[in-house]
């Protein structure tokens, strides 16, 4: 299994594909970010310490220059990759059997947040309050950088709907501009 996280989270991401990944019996090839690749090194020894030779490979470097031979070999059976749908197109059409690779993808991180009636229901206006705080929180964390930010969020038609909208807005709006320990 070729696993691919992204430079921005690679701890989380990247060990959301390769734990399962090796979980399941196989052998991966994980590659290390060009940006954010030290944060695998003592992981690296940890895997190298406790799992048999081979378990684990690591490939570093640009993944436009080193994934797509890989991926050209056919030896590849599965993908786990985390990023845009151009890339991650792109690497399956490399593969000389597109149709028998498994595909694992988190594309594009467009995570939702849902907002449901239940919570409108209690009126319980601390729930309301925690639960709009960690919205925005999930939304704003690392500036929305992040691939498990919370990019849309739905909440029920009507007045329930535009009660989430006016308290996220005025939580945003009282939020300053700077450094979070300022």
């Amino acid at each position: 299994i070729m696993c691919l996280g992204p430079y921005n989270y690679p701890l989380n991401e990247t060990y959301a594909t390769l734990i399962p990944a090796l979980l399941m019996g196989n052998v991966a090839i994980m590659k290390i970010p060009t940006i954010g690749g030290l944060v695998h090194s003592l992981t690296m020894e940890a895997f190298a310490k406790t799992l048999p030779h081979g378990t684990i490979n690591f490939i570093s470097g640009s993944g436009r220059a080193t994934m797509p031979p890989l991926m050209e070999t056919g030896m590849i059976d599965g993908l786990a990759f985390i990023g845009g749908s151009k890339a991650a197109d792109d690497l399956i059409q490399k593969h000389p059997q597109p149709h028998r690779l498994k595909v694992f993808l988190q594309l594009e991180a467009k995570n939702p947040a849902i907002f449901l009636p239940d919570l409108f229901a209690t009126s319980e206006e601390a729930a309301l309050d925690h639960v709009i705080n960690e919205a925005v929180s999930g939304g704003l964390s690392y500036n929305g950088q992040r691939c498990t930010a919370l990019k849309i969020m739905f909440a029920p038609k009507g007045s329930d709907a535009n009660l989430v909208a006016k308290r996220i807005a005025e939580k945003v709006e009282s939020m300053h501009v700077g450094l979070p320990w300022q």
